[in-house]
């Protein structure tokens, strides 16, 4: 009779580490949409009895105006930022009656021009409130080409991208931070994408995502090492129904903006600074951690071949890329 042949010990205990591996981050995936918020700890009045507010950026249409209804509704006053007044004031109209006990201010500002004066405007004109949060929401792909290699985007377009989704938030995070560090306990949230990983086809918004993540992740560490009571949390956010560019009809995996709005503020206090808010993303991008990084790759080239074969052909003349903006 033969005898069946033995596994190696050491691929018995390479087993085992890979199931608890695998059990500790299926638990901690979990465990994020388990955990009640705690974003009312951040709606909390000054000592001397100003109301607390709140700074959402790109708040003129989609996730942004939706996170402001949120974050009016859970007792926030919001100033909404965007560039365009006309929809600002649509909107501070449209929540100001939703929500007739708050109060609504406009800040209007281009996320695409950084110039340092800006900066210390914006913090000149919230200087007078009880701000508790910052809601970095304002970013997007540009005014030019989408999904093509990097030689069709003009400097112009790319400096737009990185600017918006990038260089915006980290200069209004850094002169509004002294003010939620006196102000605290404090929220500050990001809204990313998770075309973070290097999504080709949009390199230059793909970056900057993923720089986005990373700052949250260092000013994560910053925070704890400064002793300040502030939650650093960013959102790595999948496709989105409702916002500019995409009217579908909402899905499992599709949420609309007011859908993910709320699961997004229901993450708060999850114990994670950085997360996949929306369940059903989740579950699109979770067995792509399991894979091999060749399988990732071919599955993201053959999803974005047909996009992109009318710009990977043949390489764009600088006259070709003028053109694109």
């Amino acid at each position: 009779m033969m005898s069946t042949p033995s596994i190696p010990p050491f691929l018995v205990w390479l087993g085992v580490l890979a199931a608890v591996v695998l059990a500790i981050k299926a638990t901690n995936t979990i465990s994020v949409y388990l955990r009640p918020s705690k974003l009312r700890r951040y709606a909390h009045t000054s000592r001397d009895g100003r109301p607390p507010w709140v700074l959402v950026t790109g708040a003129s249409d989609g996730i942004g105006k939706a996170l402001s209804n949120e974050l009016a509704d859970s007792g926030f006053n919001v100033v909404l930022h965007g560039r365009n007044r006309t929809k600002l004031l649509n909107v501070q109209s449209e929540l100001s009656q939703a929500h007739p006990a708050r109060s609504f201010r406009l800040l209007v500002a281009d996320a695409t021009q950084c110039q340092p004066e800006v900066f210390k405007d914006i913090a000149d004109q919230l200087s007078d409130l009880h701000l508790t949060g910052l809601v970095n929401n304002v970013g997007g792909g540009g005014s030019g080409t989408l999904f093509a290699t990097l030689d069709h985007y003009t400097a112009e377009n790319t400096i737009e991208i990185v600017n918006m989704n990038a260089l915006f938030p980290t200069l209004l995070i850094g002169s509004l931070l002294p003010t939620l560090v006196q102000n605290g306990p404090a929220l500050l949230m990001s809204t990313g994408s998770i075309t973070d990983a290097g999504v080709p086809l949009v390199s230059a918004y793909s970056a900057s995502k993923g720089y986005l993540k990373t700052l949250a992740e260092s000013l994560t560490r910053e925070v704890k090492i400064a002793g300040w009571d502030i939650e650093v949390l960013h959102l790595r956010v999948g496709v989105v129904t409702g916002v500019a560019g995409n009217k579908s009809k909402p899905s499992m995996f599709m949420p609309s903006a007011p859908v993910f709005a709320k699961a997004a503020l229901a993450r708060v206090g999850c114990g994670s600074p950085v997360i996949i808010p929306y369940w059903g993303h989740t579950l699109q991008v979770a067995p792509l951690d399991f894979m091999p990084v060749w399988l990732v790759d071919m599955i993201i080239e053959y999803s974005l071949r047909d996009i992109g074969s009318v710009f990977t052909n043949t390489p764009a003349t600088n006259d070709e890329a003028a053109k694109t903006k």
